[in-house]
């Protein structure tokens, strides 16, 4: 592939550093693969145990342990799980980080000092809007991505310019940055996710799904009726907004979506919704995510079983499985 063309000021900050980028999951092969092909020459740093070092020596980076990959740097991008941040920078000898960038694609473990690094430290956010996958797909299509762009400290007096050019590099270009700042990020982004955009989502799929198994559906038509088509209503959201998606749906279904929308959601929701920010902004969330990492995370594995075993995942699974025997490529008529 060629090199994708980058500003000449964002060029010039980023062409005198060393780059690390620490992780190489969704996030850290993106950003790596990203910045490669941008020009610059990121080494990964992984653990000697990692599952992911072959997948990057597959990929043609070097590799080092964490605290090398630090060392050999000036600019570490951290994108390993935020609950294991913390016991990585307990490893880490402040003399190491001294005068270095670190940068963050999320706000939690800076804002709610779970990682405090050295004053000298110039501590940058870069959070692309959207996994890892899909930030190196639109890089390789030529399509912008946006991200959030924030600065923790400024130590240089360049940190700001070093987040906007290290934003760019990976497939987020000046006019799709959007300034923002470690709290900011970290409180909207944990309670965007939890209330609307995967825990509110699933719930609200899951309560559709169920109430029509109760009534009788099977669990394929309450799929297909409650879950299936929820892209494409996405889809049209993105591009024209909730009321241009509603111009775009039929009369019958728009007509009751807006008389209906308001009433599902009353006054006992909206509390229910404050509790969640009062629990994220107050760090309770992120305390409880550092307590179950100190466990080896029984309660993420116990609920992450409870979803794979849901009804809603099997009926998932059983129409995949008939759909793609359906498709024209499986040799099936």
């Amino acid at each position: 592939m060629r090199k994708r063309e980058i500003t000449t000021s964002s060029q010039k900050i980023l062409s005198d550093k060393k780059i690390a980028v620490l992780g190489y999951g969704s996030q850290g092969s993106a950003q790596a693969k990203n910045l490669r092909d941008s020009g610059f020459n990121p080494v990964i740093g992984l653990p000697a145990g990692s599952g992911s070092r072959k997948t990057a020596r597959k990929d043609r980076f070097e590799i080092y342990t964490p605290l090398r990959a630090i060392e050999k740097s000036d600019l570490i991008a951290v994108l390993i799980p935020d609950h294991k941040h913390k016991t990585l920078f307990n490893s880490v000898p402040d003399s190491l980080l001294s005068g270095k960038t670190l940068v963050f694609a999320h706000g939690l473990s800076i804002h709610f000092g779970l990682v405090k690094p050295p004053s000298d430290c110039d501590v940058i956010l870069v959070a692309p809007h959207g996994p890892g996958i899909r930030l190196r797909e639109k890089y390789l299509t030529g399509e912008p991505f946006t991200a959030f762009v924030g600065v923790g400290n400024d130590a240089s007096g360049k940190a700001g310019k070093t987040a906007r050019a290290y934003a760019e590099a990976i497939g987020c270009p000046p006019k799709y940055q959007f300034k923002s700042t470690f709290r900011d990020e970290a409180v909207g982004d944990i309670f965007g996710e939890q209330a609307v955009l995967c825990g509110g989502l699933a719930g609200l799929m899951e309560s559709g799904f169920e109430t029509l198994l109760k009534k009788g559906f099977s669990e394929e038509a309450a799929y297909l009726e409650c879950i299936y088509q929820i892209d494409l209503i996405i889809d049209l959201i993105k591009k024209f907004g909730p009321a241009g998606m509603f111009e775009r749906i039929s009369v019958t279904a728009a007509f009751g979506s807006l008389r209906k929308k308001d009433s599902l959601f009353g006054k006992d929701f909206y509390k229910k919704l404050d509790d969640l920010y009062k629990e994220v902004e107050s760090g309770r969330f992120a305390r409880q995510l550092q307590k179950d990492s100190g466990k080896d995370m029984p309660e993420y594995k116990r609920l992450l079983s409870k979803s794979r075993d849901s009804k809603l995942q099997k009926a998932h699974d059983s129409l995949a499985k008939k759909l793609r025997r359906r498709s024209p490529g499986s040799g099936r008529r």
